[in-house]
């Protein structure tokens, strides 16, 4: 079996959501001192390669501690939509219509994760338009994966399409990398930490290929 691993690295100073912190990791014990190594690590919740619940954009939505295991694993069609430029619509993903037959996750490549640590990162991403957002909750799916900051542009004040996946009970994972890896078909597999009433956690995201 072939894994390829999704995730950024979480670290010091690395890229956040704007008008969030990047994560403070301290070196709280040393196998020299103390005899164990240990970190204290602070960070948001929504830092790196991350899951979002519906926690996140409705007050009383489920947080993923509520959320079965089950529901963050399965099959998943990926989508190079890496040639489009600022609204994808619905006409770009029909075609996707008969693989997601099945499937549980639909990721779209739009290229943004070659970017990662560049200031461009946050800017200029292609977003799905209403309809195509639409178009994919009504094929039923777990969720929603992307490897750009965000499915909204990041000056969204309504977060629209935040609502229509979240509201939809979908998950949505954001900052993947290394989608231009993977064939048009994998088993996602992405799993949050469990942390009482999160919005939101990282995850470590790994595809596995079929042999």
């Amino acid at each position: 079996m072939n894994v390829v691993d999704l995730t950024q690295v979480i670290r010091e100073g690395m890229p956040v959501y704007p008008g969030t912190e990047p994560p403070k990791i301290v070196q709280a014990t040393t196998v020299e001192k103390e005899g164990f190594a240990e970190k204290l690590i602070t960070m948001f919740s929504h830092t790196g390669t991350h899951m979002d619940a519906p926690a996140h954009i409705l007050k009383d939505g489920p947080t993923l501690d509520q959320i079965s295991a089950d529901r963050f694993v399965g099959r998943a069609v990926v989508a190079d939509l890496s040639d489009l430029s600022g609204v994808i619509g619905l006409s770009d993903l029909e075609r996707y219509g008969d693989d997601l037959k099945g499937c549980d996750f639909f990721l779209y490549r739009t290229g943004w994760s070659d970017m990662w640590g560049d200031a461009g990162y946050f800017e200029g991403f292609p977003v799905l338009s209403t309809e195509a957002c639409e178009w994919i909750v009504d094929k039923g799916i777990k969720g929603i994966g992307v490897d750009a900051i965000s499915v909204d542009p990041v000056d969204s004040l309504d977060l629209p399409n935040h609502r229509v996946f979240l509201g939809a009970g979908m998950v949505i994972v954001e900052n993947l990398t290394r989608l231009e890896d993977l064939p048009s078909s994998v088993t996602l597999c992405c799993l949050p930490l469990k942390i009482a009433d999160s919005d939101g956690a990282p995850v470590r995201a790994v595809a596995l290929l079929d042999s």
